[in-house]
């Protein structure tokens, strides 16, 4: 098993409401069976209404990132906790734009909803790097660990 799926399991309990950017089988599969109420952004039919009955089916636009309208229309009111992972790719442009898409539409529609924000695969040396600098210049403390960071809201921002 994953080692954030791991981490994400013993730090957040059944009644967290997760919002997970990107689905696929292990993941979403584990997170499903932990967590009460979940939802999932994915763009890929194949992953989507496997596990739980909150899926959000949103397209990619030409920038490899989900439609803008439709992904700021879909994001629920009531999570606490964000995974990122997903979408595939993110090569150009850079995924730190498609950070600042998330942050921007995403969480100021619910005046920035500051929630701890987990981005998997991090031991790249690609986008998810860009991803938490992006949120380190935007208010959150985060903590490297060997395949994914944890971004968590500094207090009083």
């Amino acid at each position: 098993m994953s080692a954030y799926i791991d981490y994400v399991k013993e730090n957040y309990g059944p009644e967290t409401v997760l919002l997970e950017i990107g689905a696929g089988h292990r993941s979403t599969k584990a997170f499903a069976e932990h967590f009460n109420k979940m939802y999932s952004v994915e763009h890929n039919p194949r992953f989507c209404d496997l596990y739980h009955d909150n899926y959000l089916q949103i397209p990619l636009d030409v920038d490899g990132w989900y439609n803008s309208e439709k992904f700021d229309a879909a994001i629920p009111d009531d999570y606490d906790l964000v995974i990122l992972d997903g979408p595939v790719g993110g090569f150009d442009p850079p995924f730190v734009k498609m950070a600042d898409k998330v942050f921007r539409m995403g969480f100021t529609r619910h005046n920035i909803k500051r929630v701890d924000i987990i981005v998997d695969d991090t031991c790249r040396q690609w986008y998810e790097k860009d991803v938490v600098k992006f949120l380190e210049g935007n208010g959150y403390e985060c903590e490297d660990t060997e395949y994914y960071t944890i971004c968590k809201p500094k207090e009083g921002k």
